[in-house]
């Protein structure tokens, strides 16, 4: 083979290839083109979702679908007379004025009815209709030989109830049966069958026990049956309209008024299974369908329908609910043989024995294999105990340094730490106590115990119960109990443990004795040496960590500090500024303005000079006065404006930026929401503030043509604050270094303003794209 390649060449190859898979594809579609092309109409007495007329296509689909591309394409109508509930000359005329319009130029080559109707209907109609078409009938009732004279083209399966076997297995089920309740309606199924009752009554020991019930309402009809009394047995033959003419369903009409009937309930159709009926020797639909379609395939493949004969065998076979045989006590050996049950429930064994017992045999094949493994298990679990004992020993010892790089560290972790120390020890429990050597007194951090003791978490103890002197040396201490008192640490905090000794292991930090770690007797003897080095190491980083807990708050304390003395400072500034502010409007103004009108008022009195020179001096000194007028004015406006009290936030804002606006060449442009009710005296301040800083650096340094301004109150409750410009911007990692900050002084001003009213201050600036300072704030109210 690979010299015939070798010698082809696989390009060559390939084409051959290409070539036999298009010959094979062609003469597929050919085959499949040459196909005959079935046309089949299916007849339905009744109306889709009828139970009787779906178990019938389920049994013709399943066949025609088993036969399907094997010799024929098959083109599949349904109609549906829908007799049941549409009844009538008239109704008929108009299916036949229906089909004759629908199918003037379709050409089926076989018609399968379904029931009585449909066959009856093909009887009247299906020379007009559909001319030399063979007809293929099933679940037919009313069936005569003599009635196919004429009609060559008619086969099919004839319909038969078993009235004997389903009676006579009804009364071997229940041999004390006194009486036999058949219910029947007044249509012509009916009529029929109580024909065949009658006619089969020879058959019966005792035809005295059949009673027929009819001609009543559906509600008269339930209460009779829900008042029979044990001995009696129901054959539900056809109760498909009452006695007002009202149409009862198969599914809940039927299952409504036998809902409540005591006793065992029969029938000949497999379609009311499921709804109540014990069972019988049932008629099936499915049964029915299948036959007629195997007919109508032979009729298809050219058999002529006159040389088929009529299948007139029964079809039926013993069917039962098995929820209803529970009900009834009814053991399924005392059904006949080839008995089909319906509602089992599910047995995973019967539906999958065989993967069962594959399963089975695979885990015994594996039993060997996992007896093999056993040994080997054991010993790695011991090698697996006494490596996940050093593993939490490394884990514990981890687990301590990430707290204390963090910054994490909490009474929570000192418990947890202390519950791994007992684990590892044994022990009843374990404690952590902190000294204070200026009280002689030893506190209870944190302990851990089988009790679940906290209670006297940081309760004090004399110092001397804990041998601190040794401890200092780096020396642990065993601690004999029955030396204490009964107002010591161990008595007080764990009065119902009876221990003899506990052992101390010092914290150290930096050189200095700062507590002890406190381990109550093992459960063992004593601990291994081992163990003891590693209760030693989590002492020491215990100390650590401790220590980094009060360096912590230690920072924290002088932090606060530090912010209160900076909100004295920010509010000994305000009151400054509000005291200049009031001193240069209420004594210098009003000083300048008095000086300004004596001076007017000299004008008026100095006679004309001839050289008008005294008058312009005085003129002269007036404008002086007016100018340090202003200049006072405005340096009392910018300390501290007065409208800011009166007036409010927004309204000072406004005017400061028009004031601004009068002076430099910038677009100023602000939104402010109204806050529904003034903030605190503070926050405006804060804010007014803010607003002045951050114009000022734009008028300095941004060298801006447009600044927006808006102050907003979110949902959250918190006011948002932003100053934006289009201006030369700033390197914000180069300017906000801790090198240049000391310069940034305004900066660091409203930084801290912001922190003291526990707001969050953001600055944002890129080279040639403008800058944005923006501040969230929460809200307070006014007092």
């Amino acid at each position: 083979m690979s010299i015939f390649l070798a010698n082809i060449g696989v390009t060559h190859f390939k084409k051959i290839i290409l070539a036999w898979v298009v010959l094979i594809l062609t003469s597929s579609a050919a085959l499949s083109a040459d196909l005959p092309n079935k046309n089949i109409l299916i007849l339905h007495s009744f109306h889709k979702g009828h139970t009787w007329d779906d178990s019938i296509s389920k049994g013709i689909d399943e066949t025609l679908a088993s036969q399907k591309n094997l010799e024929m394409d098959t083109n599949i109508y349904y109609e549906y007379m829908d007799v049941e509930r549409v009844q009538g000359s008239v109704h008929i005329l108009s299916l036949y004025e229906f089909f004759r319009k629908k199918y003037a130029q379709i050409r089926f080559d076989v018609i399968i009815a379904t029931d009585d109707s449909a066959f009856r209907f093909l009887m009247d109609y299906q020379k007009k209709l559909f001319p030399k078409t063979p007809v293929v009938f099933c679940g037919v009732n009313y069936f005569e030989e003599f009635e196919m004279f004429g009609y060559e083209q008619f086969t099919g399966v004839v319909e038969r109830i078993d009235i004997i076997q389903t009676v006579e297995t009804a009364l071997g089920l229940h041999p004390k049966t006194r009486e036999l309740l058949v219910v029947v309606d007044r249509t012509d199924t009916s009529i029929a069958i109580i024909k065949t009752f009658i006619r089969n009554f020879k058959h019966f020991r005792d035809p005295t026990m059949f009673h027929f019930i009819g001609a009543q309402t559906s509600e008269e009809l339930r209460q009779r049956l829900a008042a029979l009394q044990p001995g009696t047995v129901v054959l539900f033959v056809n109760f498909t309209v009452d006695k007002t003419g009202k149409k009862i369903s198969m599914g809940d009409g039927f299952k409504k008024i036998i809902q409540d009937c005591p006793v065992p309930v029969y029938s000949f159709w497999d379609s009311y299974l499921g709804n109540g009926v014990l069972g019988g020797k049932m008629s099936s639909g499915s049964a029915h369908g299948r036959m007629a379609a195997k007919i109508a395939l032979r009729i298809l493949n050219g058999e002529l329908a006159s040389t088929i004969p009529i299948f007139k065998e029964s079809l039926n076979r013993h069917m039962f609910d098995y929820k209803l045989m529970q009900r009834f006590n009814i053991p399924k050996e005392k059904l006949p043989s080839g008995t089909q049950l319906v509602n089992i429930p599910f047995s995973f064994y019967a539906t999958y024995k065989k993967l069962v017992l594959s399963v089975v045999a695979s885990i015994a094949g594996l039993s060997l294999v996992i007896l093999a493994l056993v040994v080997n298990t054991f010993k790695r679990k011991r090698v697996e105990k006494t490596l996940n004992y050093y593993t939490n020993q490394l884990n514990l010892l981890h687990r301590i340094d990430r707290a204390i790089l963090a910054g994490k560290f909490s009474h929570e972790i000192t418990w947890e730490v202390l519950q791994h120390v007992r684990d590892l020890n044994a022990c009843r429990w374990a404690s952590v106590v902190l000294f204070d050597f200026k009280k002689q007194t030893a506190t209870l951090a944190e302990v851990n115990s089988d009790s679940g003791v906290r209670a006297l978490t940081s309760s004090s103890f004399p110092i001397s119960e804990f041998n601190p002197g040794i401890l200092n040396q780096g020396r642990r201490v065993t601690v004999n109990c029955k030396n204490l008192s009964a107002s010591s640490f161990v008595a007080l905090t764990f009065p119902d443990d009876r221990i003899n000794h506990f052992t101390c292991i010092p914290l150290i930090s930096n050189g200095k004795l700062i507590g002890s770690l406190n381990l109550s007797e093992a459960t063992r003897s004593y601990p291994h040496m081992v163990e003891i080095d590693i209760f030693e190491e989590v002492a020491a980083s215990l100390a650590v960590a401790i220590q980094s807990v009060n360096l912590q708050k230690s920072e924290k304390r002088y932090h606060r500090d530090l912010e209160r003395l900076s909100a004295k400072v920010f509010e000994m500034q305000e009151a400054t500024c509000r005291k200049i502010s009031f001193e240069l409007h209420d004594e210098i103004g009003q000083a300048l303005t008095a000086a300004n009108i004596n001076l007017a008022a000299i004008k008026k009195l100095i006679l004309p000079d001839p050289q008008q020179r005294l008058p312009g001096l005085v003129n002269d000194t007036q404008a002086i006065i007016n100018r340090l007028t202003e200049q006072a004015h405005d340096l009392s406006l910018n300390l501290w404006p007065p409208m800011l009290r009166d007036f409010g936030l927004e309204s000072t804002i406004q005017w400061y930026l028009r004031r601004i606006g009068e002076k430099v060449n910038i677009q100023l442009i602000f939104d402010g929401s109204d806050f529904p009710e003034r903030p605190a005296q503070e926050i405006e301040t804060t804010l007014y503030r803010l607003v002045q800083e951050a114009l000022n650096n734009v008028l300095k340094h941004a060298q801006a043509t447009r600044v927006d301004i808006s102050i907003t109150q979110k949902q959250n409750g918190m006011i948002f604050f932003m100053v934006e410009d289009n201006g030369q911007g700033f390197d914000l990692e180069t300017t906000l270094s801790d090198e240049t900050m000391n310069d940034r002084l305004g900066i660091l001003g409203m930084r801290e303003r912001i922190a003291i009213l526990g707001g969050k201050l953001d600055i944002w600036s890129s080279l040639d794209k403008g800058t944005c300072v923006s501040a969230e704030i929460p809200w307070q109210e006014r007092k």
